[in-house]
């Protein structure tokens, strides 16, 4: 009877450490992983994600599947045990049935902590308590570092990194590029026809992407909150559009591009800065102060009246780098609810109606003369090769290299529009307006000067490698 009772008094204060991650291959960085959670409890439970998920979130399948996933952590002897993720992503019924007493998580989970105290919060009851484990030898084990290699056709090995970086610079140039398209055409159709089209056609290139795919289920609260976000991109999206067209119409191609590509990220930490109402440091105090000179140098104010300043195009270019600021910033909360398909599959669609009505006032219906196979070649170059090619490969980079790396990729688009425009448009830069650009980026890698013994690395969804 002592023995029965000490053992239900046991279960009863048996501490249950819940773990979310892929799981993909197990390695030491797994192994150091679980076994540091194991030591905050007396049972360790792992949430396995599902296919579908890692394919949506993160870009790429898995080497083994869900079923060998779970298999592997179990017969590993390093969890108690494995279980599969909700069907239904963010519901987190899994903790609910589980009841843990802790969660553990990656240091790099920190979207995840985020998710899972405001569906704690929502629901009440006894929450579990969240620990934040600290990193280990993360540039030798992880799954996404140890599964970056793929077999060449030849028997060689080629390192996905390297393949990813060719098409981030690949796709960076054609963005440059794109800054010359939209100049030839800007004189054919007006801004929003313009836009319209645009947007049809990257829809059009989209809809290939979800043949066959099967998206991850959401809850209908998350569904209405994806909706909202969508259209506020889709607003955001569309004044990009107008502006860039509007812009190109009156004023250097090379110099927008040089404009906007390096004010967006300057505007984006600005804007993150208010809403998060941190203490800025030293260094973001000076990297503000340097893109203001910047700024002003490639706006170059003292060769125009007020007048001519705001008919330029620069202000034009101006407002294009925040409202793409603005879009990236509900992008990426979009895309958390959403998903990468279904996100850009609304922004679109919703982006085309908009659209719509406005380019049929201004063309009364009528289609613009001009628009020869020229126009289409260049549009389709702005549509499908940006919008779908270019974005694509963008995120998937992010995802893969790490935010910081992959936005680093994007510096290359200055260089490829002013190229592309003194080449092809005779466009010339003045030295000033590239100093003025070199001090933009300078100003950009100051402000997001990591400090020493923080991860700012940004994720865009919860998940252990």
């Amino acid at each position: 009877m002592l023995v029965f009772l000490y053992c239900g008094y046991g279960i009863l204060i048996m501490k249950t450490v819940l773990v979310f991650g892929t799981f993909d291959v197990i390695h030491p960085g797994h192994q150091w992983f679980l076994r540091n959670a194991a030591r905050h409890g007396d049972r360790l439970v792992a949430v396995v994600s599902r296919d579908t998920f890692v394919r949506e979130w993160k870009g790429a399948t898995p080497v083994k599947n869900e079923k060998a996933r779970i298999e592997a952590l179990e017969s590993s002897g390093l969890v108690d045990q494995a279980v599969l993720a909700d069907s239904e992503i963010r519901t987190y019924g899994v903790v609910r049935d589980i009841k843990p007493n802790i969660i553990c998580l990656g240091h790099d989970q920190g979207a995840l902590k985020d998710d899972l105290k405001a569906w704690i919060d929502r629901n009440g009851g006894s929450p579990p308590f969240i620990h934040i484990l600290p990193p280990w030898r993360r540039k030798i084990f992880s799954s996404s570092r140890r599964n970056r290699v793929l077999q060449g056709a030849g028997g060689d090995t080629v390192s996905t990194t390297w393949i990813l970086s060719i098409l981030m610079v690949i796709a960076m140039i054609i963005v440059g590029f794109t800054w010359v398209s939209g100049k030839r055409i800007s004189s054919i159709a007006p801004p929003a026809t313009l836009a319209f089209i645009r947007f049809a056609l990257t829809l059009f290139c989209f809809l290939p992407l979800m043949i066959g795919k099967r998206l991850p289920d959401i809850s209908k609260s998350r569904k209405s909150a994806g909706w909202l976000w969508s259209i506020a991109a889709a607003l955001a999206i569309s004044a990009y559009n107008l502006l860039f067209f509007i812009g190109l119409g009156a004023g250097l191609a090379g110099k927008g591009g040089l404009i906007v590509t390096t004010m967006n990220p300057l505007f984006t930490f600005l804007i993150v800065l208010l809403i998060t109402r941190t203490q800025p440091r030293i260094s973001t105090v000076a990297g503000f102060s340097v893109g203001i000179i910047g700024a002003v140098l490639m706006l170059e104010p003292w060769r125009y009246t007020v007048a001519e300043l705001a008919d330029s195009g620069n202000l034009a270019y101006l407002a294009a780098a925040l409202a793409w600021s603005l879009l990236t910033l509900i992008s990426h909360k979009a895309q958390n609810i959403l998903g990468f398909r279904r996100f850009n599959l609304r922004l679109y669609t919703i982006a085309t109606l908009l659209m719509a009505p406005i380019a049929f006032a201004e063309t009364g219906g009528q289609i613009p003369t001009g628009m020869g196979l020229a126009f289409w070649g260049d549009m389709i170059i702005i549509s499908a090769a940006v919008g779908a090619f270019g974005t694509g490969v963008y995120f998937i980079a992010s995802s893969r290299l790490g935010a910081a790396r992959g936005s680093a990729f994007t510096y290359l688009v200055p260089v490829s529009a002013l190229t592309f425009t003194a080449i092809i448009l005779g466009e010339k830069p003045e030295p000033v307006m590239i100093v003025g650009g070199l001090l933009a980026i300078s100003a950009f890698l100051l402000i997001n000067r990591p400090t020493p013994g923080k991860n700012t690395g940004t994720q865009l969804e919860g998940g252990s490698e």
